[in-house]
C-alpha cells in the first residue's frame, strides 16, 4: 500500500473533510435542540392542561358546597296571631310549628283550626296567621304557596245568610264581614268580635249596643243589615 499517495490525498481532501465534519455535527446540535424544544413543548402543554383541570375542579368544589351551604336552611317571614312578627331563619326541613315557636308563639286571638301547623317550610315562605273572626281566604299564605291556611268552616267564615247578600249574622261573622255593615269600620267590627268572645254570642240584634261606641243612633242605620 502505498502511504505516501494516502498521506497526499488526505491533505488535499482536508478541507472538505473538515466541512463534512463540521456539517454533521451542526446537524447532530439542531436534532437534539429539536427534540429538547418538542419535549420543552409537550411539558408545557401537559402544565396548562393540569392547571386547567385543577382550576375546574376547584370551581366545581366551590359550587357544589356553596349549593350544600345553602341548602341547610330556609329564612321565611310570619306575621299576624303570633307574639313577635318578623322573620327567621331555621333548619332545612323545619315545619311550621318551630316557626311559630321561634315566634314565640300564638296569641290568644289565633284562629288555630285555620291553619296545618305540620307543613314543611320552604326558603322566601311568607305565613300569616290568622286571627278568630278573620276570613281565612284574606290570610292566605303568599311565597312558595306552602303553609297556607286551610279553609276555615262556615261557622268561622260568616254569616248565616250572607250567601244571599241580605243580613249579617252577629254571632258568625267575621271582621270583613262586619266591615260591611254601615258605619263599622275595622277597629268597631274588631270591638265586636271581642265583645262576643267575652260575653257569649247575641241574644237578639239590640245587643249590640252592649259593645263600646255603638249607640241608638249607630244602631238604628244598621239594623235591617243585621241578623242573630
Amino acid at each position: 500500500m502505498n502511504f505516501e499517495k494516502i498521506k497526499e490525498f488526505a491533505i488535499e481532501k482536508k478541507v472538505y473533510l473538515i466541512a463534512a465534519g463540521i456539517i454533521l455535527i451542526g446537524f447532530f446540535y439542531f436534532k437534539k435542540g429539536d427534540s429538547q424544544d418538542k419535549n420543552t413543548e409537550a411539558e408545557n402543554t401537559q402544565l396548562m392542561q393540569k392547571s386547567r383541570s385543577s382550576s375546574s375542579t376547584t370551581m366545581e368544589n366551590t359550587a357544589s358546597s356553596s349549593s350544600v351551604s345553602e341548602s341547610k336552611t330556609v329564612t321565611c317571614d310570619i306575621s299576624g296571631a303570633v307574639k313577635h312578627e318578623g322573620v327567621y331563619t331555621l333548619k332545612n326541613g323545619a315545619r311550621l310549628q318551630e316557626l311559630i315557636e321561634a315566634a314565640g308563639g300564638t296569641t290568644s286571638r289565633a284562629q288555630l283550626k285555620a291553619i296545618n301547623r305540620a307543613i314543611l317550610l320552604k326558603d322566601q315562605d311568607k305565613i300569616h296567621i290568622p286571627y278568630k273572626g278573620e276570613k281565612v281566604e284574606n290570610a292566605a299564605t303568599t311565597g312558595t304557596g306552602t303553609g297556607s291556611p286551610a279553609n276555615s268552616t262556615s261557622s268561622e267564615s260568616g254569616s248565616s245568610e250572607q250567601g244571599n247578600g241580605e243580613k249579617i249574622n252577629l254571632n258568625t261573622a267575621n271582621v270583613a264581614d262586619l266591615q260591611k255593615l254601615t258605619g263599622i269600620g275595622e277597629k268597631k267590627a274588631e270591638q265586636i268580635i271581642a265583645y262576643r268572645e267575652q260575653k257569649g254570642s247575641f241574644k237578639k240584634i239590640e245587643d249590640l249596643m252592649q259593645v263600646s261606641g255603638i249607640g241608638e243612633k249607630t244602631f238604628a242605620s244598621l239594623k235591617d243589615q243585621l241578623a242573630v
